[in-house]
This record gives structure tokens, C-alpha cells and sequence, in this order.
């Protein structure tokens, strides 16, 4: 079952200099498609339009952009100028249908708060299945940290607590923007298998990323799931299905979305390229790209 599925998406933003006045196109055409109980990783040099992928799906995109094509969320299709974000339509969708992990999460939280009181609104204004606590143990972090503030948190411990932001309404969808930056290898791999784990509760999970080294740690037990060898993320702490609210609810699962096994926690990638998607195959067949670009980027992992 699809999620999300972005067709013929053109963006172009207003660019306002003393020098200089028009518009730049940031994506031009691009075709997604999002399945339930999947991770699909978005790839590319930077600059290239991955977040403003990111921005479209959460009806986030910069104030003067403008926008062509279609995205649908299950049951629910914007197209063109609805795509700005600026409609209701969007306010049932943020949150509840679409969490956004965003780039910087260091911002994302206010700094006189603590952590605790800042996940409580959150669920509180999205009717979320889940009590903060629940939250936590569903991320892998100790529920003593709802009591800190912000700068209290490491950078693993401030990546959790966002990815817990961003599943606090029981998204169908979670968007990361590039979640594993400024991490160490250990705690780059501990979020991925995290978000690999959400997919396997069902959602459709999609990461940005330029992060070369754990990508093609990623990639190699994508080939090893393909040629029948284990992963390895059997050791992820989470059954296929497993629920992690009260109740046996189960976060970023949609109705009726099926929940595929344990195995590789990658499924496809998308390779952006100037504001284009210029690959879009399993992860396991990437390697067979004659893509000069896409061999470029991933010599230094194969």
C-alpha cells in the first residue's frame, strides 16, 4: 500500500536581491512514491532539492515558492497551489498523517522547557495514542530525560527525543532530514536501526541523507538480505509488529498497512540530482546503475 506518492512535483522559489529579482528552480518534476511499512533513503550532494522534497510532504515549503504537480497522503490529494501548505487541508495532515524530524533539532526544541513538558503538548495538540514515557522506551531513550532541558540532552539523546516529536501523533509517514548528521558511527547506526524499526511497524519512513558511511552499511545488508544471508537487525530490540503504546498500539502504523519481516532495513533508494530524482531502484540493485553520478557517490562504500 502507498502512503505517499509526489508526481510531476515542480517548485521554484522567489529570490529577492537588491541586485536581483525571479525565481530559482529547486525540484523540477519529481516522482516518489512512498510505500507503507518501507524506508526509502533520498540521496545526494547537497543543494540539490532533497529537503525541499522533505518540505513539500509536510506542506512546508518557503513562503513565495510556487508549485506544480500532485502529492497524495492515503486518501487525501493537493494539487499545485494547495501544495504550498498554506490550506486547513494541512493542519489535519502535520503531525497526524506526516512527522517531520527536521534537520537541526537542536532548534526544535524551546530551550526554557523541559523536554517532557514540550512532548506533552505535542501529543496533547494531536491526540496522540501515546504518554511521553511510552514515547521514549518506543525510541530507545530513558524516560528520565523528560525531566532535562534541552542542552542538557547529548546529540544522540536530542535525535531521539525529536524522532519521539515527530511520532507523538502516530504518523503514517515520518520524514527525517538527515537524522544522522554530526553523529558518531555508533549512534548513526542506533538511529537507523530506529527508524528501520518504525518502518517495520508499518510506516513508511523516508531519510535524507548525504551520510556516505552509514548508507553503505545500510546498502551491504540490503545485498546480504537479497542473496538470503541475515542482516543482522534481528538485534534491533523490536519484532516485526510489535505495539509500543498501552493497548498494543503500535506507532506509524496505518490501517490496514501490511508489516514486512525483520531483514535489511533499507528498501529503496532515490538519487537527486540538481532538483531531479535521477535513480529510484531497491537498494540492493543500486549497484547496478551505469549512472556515472550514482557510482561516483557511492565508490567510497562499495
Amino acid at each position: 500500500m502507498t502512503a505517499a506518492r509526489i508526481d510531476d512535483l515542480t517548485v521554484d522559489v522567489a529570490v529577492r536581491h537588491r541586485w536581483h529579482r525571479g525565481s530559482v528552480r529547486v525540484l523540477d518534476g519529481v516522482a516518489l512514491d512512498l510505500p507503507s511499512a518501507s524506508m526509502t533513503a533520498l540521496i545526494g550532494e547537497s543543494g540539490c532539492g532533497k529537503s525541499m522534497v522533505a518540505s513539500a510532504l509536510c506542506g512546508l515549503l518557503p513562503a513565495g515558492a510556487t508549485a506544480r504537480g500532485r502529492l497524495t497522503i492515503g486518501d487525501e490529494t493537493m494539487i499545485d497551489d494547495e501544495l504550498v501548505g498554506r490550506g486547513a487541508r494541512w493542519t489535519g495532515l502535520r503531525g497526524r498523517r506526516v512527522g517531520l524530524v527536521p534537520q537541526s533539532v537542536a532548534t526544535s526544541f524551546t530551550p526554557v522547557r523541559t523536554v517532557g513538558a514540550q512532548l506533552d503538548e505535542v501529543i496533547a495538540t494531536l491526540d496522540g495514542p501515546c504518554d511521553a514515557a511510552e514515547l521514549c522506551r518506543a525510541v530507545r531513550l530513558d524516560p528520565s530525560a523528560l525531566d532535562l532541558f534541552p542542552h542538557e540532552l547529548s546529540g544522540g539523546m536530542a535525535q531521539r527525543a525529536a524522532i519521539a516529536a515527530a511520532l507523538a501523533g502516530d504518523p503514517e509517514i515520518l520524514v527525517a532530514d538527515e537524522p544522522t548528521s554530526a553523529l558518531d558511527p555508533d549512534l548513526a547506526a542506533a538511529i537507523w536501526d530506529l527508524l528501520a524499526a518504525t518502518a517495520r511497524r508499518g510506516a513508511a519512513v523516508l531519510v535524507i541523507t548525504h551520510d556516505v558511511e552509514t548508507l553503505g552499511g545500510a546498502l551491504r545488508d540490503a545485498s546480504s538480505a537479497s542473496s538470503g544471508r541475515s542482516s543482522g537487525s534481528e538485534g534491533l530490540g523490536v519484532a516485526a509488529g510489535a505495539g509500543v503504546c498501552s493497548g498494543g498500539e503500535g506507532l506509524g502504523v496505518a490501517a490496514g498497512a501490511g508489516v514486512r519481516p525483520g531483514g535489511a532495513g533499507l528498501d529503496r533508494i532515490a538519487v537527486m540530482r540538481a532538483g531531479r530524482i535521477v535513480e529510484d531502484r531497491p537498494a540492493a540493485d543500486l549497484a547496478a546503475s551505469d549512472d556515472e553520478y550514482v557510482a561516483a557517490f557511492f565508490e567510497p562504500v562499495s
